[in-house]
């Protein structure tokens, strides 16, 4: 089996072999199901147990495949692709991280001519490449500037990590540093990152060895987006409040406390559960005029395609009741 990454293959049969599963569930996001079928044949003939691959969303470490793994009597579940997040369930999961190695010197090249001026920089990553954070930061003292790294914590288990819903290592830098240098693809962490902290944010994409600045343009429409979804749900009387029954999304406590405020501000709201949050789901309920989800932050934010009724997150259901101001959440703790 060929792949980028470090699937960790041995790791995983002995793991089989030491929790004595017959039965295991493979869990993989997108970007690793085309090499499932390889990876789940390797471990049959390796153990002798029957394996299964989980076909269902694995949006992160919050979503483990537990009902499957349940109805399946599974002894074991391997995660892969994500950092532990959620405490160990009566099934027991082994998180795989699929590291990825890549040319460091080269990939800081591409960014240095977007830091130009800058002198200190913050380094944030996905768990597949923060393992290379330090060799970043190296080169670029070498070059005469000064990295930070911020330190692990909010469910982030690695110095400099960041998850789509969880920026704790950014913020813990981001009254030191200029700008970010984020290692990872696509836009999703880094828009995040530039809405959390507030800072610019060059992308080092280690898949295409290139770099670029995520535009400002970009993270001021999405700031325009959300604050018109907030002023559009200020008409709602009738509120649905989404919780999602995934392990590390589920927030019912936070839910219920949503449906006392918004009694005492005379509006109603009732609770909607979800295993995974949709807009065809949402908008067959057709009496709430606005949502909040207590889910993944980053549903309501990045958009429900398809929905024509606001949904907002629960901080910014925060500034709809007058318990924050906008100018205290954008680009200070906005996801949370």
């Amino acid at each position: 089996m060929i792949s980028m990454y470090d699937l960790e293959v041995q790791r995983a049969v002995d793991e089989i072999k030491r929790h004595s599963a017959r039965k295991v569930l493979i869990q993989l996001p997108d970007g690793l199901r085309p090499i499932a079928f390889a990876l789940a044949e390797e471990l049959k003939q390796n153990t002798g147990a029957e394996v299964f691959l989980s076909g269902d969303s694995c949006y992160g470490a919050c979503d483990l495949a537990l009902h499957e793994a349940e109805v399946l009597d599974v002894n074991l579940i391997l995660h892969y692709g994500h950092s532990r997040m959620v405490d160990e369930r009566s099934i027991p999961v082994v998180y795989i991280e699929v590291r990825m190695d890549f040319d460091v010197e080269v990939l800081v090249g591409k960014a240095m001519p977007h830091i130009n001026g800058w002198g200190r920089i913050g380094l944030a990553a996905t768990v597949q490449h923060v393992h290379k954070l330090g060799e970043v930061a190296e080169i670029l003292r070498f070059n005469g500037l000064t990295p930070f790294i911020g330190r692990r914590g909010g469910g982030t288990p690695y110095n400099g990590q960041v998850l789509g819903c969880q920026y704790a290592t950014a913020l813990d830098i981001s009254d030191k540093v200029e700008g970010f240098i984020f290692i990872g693809a696509g836009r999703f962490h880094p828009l995040g990152l530039a809405t959390i902290t507030g800072k610019p944010v060059v992308i080092a994409n280690p898949y295409t060895m290139s770099a670029d600045m995520l535009d400002e343009h970009e993270v001021m429409l999405l700031a325009m987006k959300r604050m018109a979804a907030i002023k559009s749900a200020e008409e709602a009387c009738v509120f649905g409040i989404v919780i999602s029954l995934k392990p590390g999304q589920y927030q019912l406590d936070i839910a219920r406390q949503l449906v006392g405020r918004m009694e005492e501000a005379g509006k109603k709201a009732t609770i909607i559960c979800f295993d995974e949050v949709g807009s065809q789901q949402l908008e067959n309920f057709t009496e709430p005029e606005a949502f909040i989800s207590t889910a993944c932050p980053r549903i309501a934010i990045d958009g429900v395609a398809g929905m024509t009724r606001p949904i907002l997150t629960t901080t910014e259901a925060q500034v709809l009741l007058g318990d924050r101001r906008w100018e205290e959440i954008w680009g200070h703790d906005y996801i949370r």
